[in-house]
């Protein structure tokens, strides 16, 4: 590959990043209605259901990435997402684990602020609140990673990108409708779940740029920058879907 051609494609991969970071999944109306509306007991439920369905594929994925990785002997795309693994994992530790932090705080908040029963994450596959479009989402996000290697990159991109506004905007949901739950308690017990990925140490902004870079390392055809922008684009759009679905839902219940 001539330098000419590494620079170009280096800046075709640039303006494809920044027009992601510009897509419409990121002013959905369903993050204005978190972050501007109360909950309602039916409204939390919901949003529980559906979140734990679509956030359940999380792990999974990332574990995917990395064992791709490691088959394709891409040695620095395998380092950065095993990390990323790690920390999804609780860096050794199983309470500290991302998903159980996840069911957990959930489950606090809906018994304390709605009375609601527990529900597990491996049980919202199965309720019916989840709405087709979810699990569309998961389907569709699937079949993706599973489609070939720059695909897969493009997917991981996309939902590393995403997950930081997602995470910001529900963790201001969860803030304005606390009224039975102390502070303390909310902190320690609820938004640790946030702040565990939208912290002082901004995880989610570094998992987004480790994301990018391995794009960046992984393109060297034009073939291979189209790859990663459909998949990437597909994933957002699918999520855009997803939220889009979900405002309906709750705007018309």
């Amino acid at each position: 590959m001539t330098n000419s051609t590494e620079v170009r494609l280096h800046d075709q991969v640039t303006a494809l990043i920044e027009d992601l970071d510009e897509h419409r999944v990121y002013g959905n109306d369903y993050f204005a209605y978190l972050e501007n509306t109360p909950w309602t007991d039916r409204a939390y439920d919901f949003h529980r259901a559906n979140f734990f369905h679509r956030t359940e594929g999380t792990v999974k994925g990332i574990a995917y990435v990395c064992a791709q990785a490691a088959a394709h002997d891409d040695r620095d795309t395998l380092v950065l997402f095993s990390h990323i693994l790690n920390e999804e994992t609780g860096n050794g530790e199983a309470a500290h684990c991302h998903e159980l932090l996840m069911e957990n705080s959930h489950n606090l908040y809906g018994r304390t602020e709605f009375g609601l029963p527990t529900l597990l994450v491996r049980e919202a596959r199965d309720s019916d609140l989840v709405i087709p479009e979810t699990v569309a989402y998961r389907e569709r996000t699937l079949e993706l990673l599973s489609s070939n290697y720059h695909r897969m990159l493009g997917v991981a991109m996309a939902l590393e990108s995403h997950a930081d506004k997602m995470l910001q905007v529900c963790r201001t949901a969860f803030r304005n409708n606390r009224k039975e739950l102390p502070a303390a308690e909310f902190v320690d017990s609820v938004e640790i779940y946030f702040n565990v990925h939208v912290g002082d140490e901004g995880v989610e902004e570094r998992h987004a740029a480790d994301a990018k870079k391995c794009v960046l390392n992984n393109c060297h055809t034009d073939a291979e920058v189209a790859e990663i922008s459909y998949a990437a684009t597909e994933t957002l759009n699918i999520q855009l879907d997803m939220w889009n679905a979900m405002y309906k839902a709750v705007a018309t219940s």
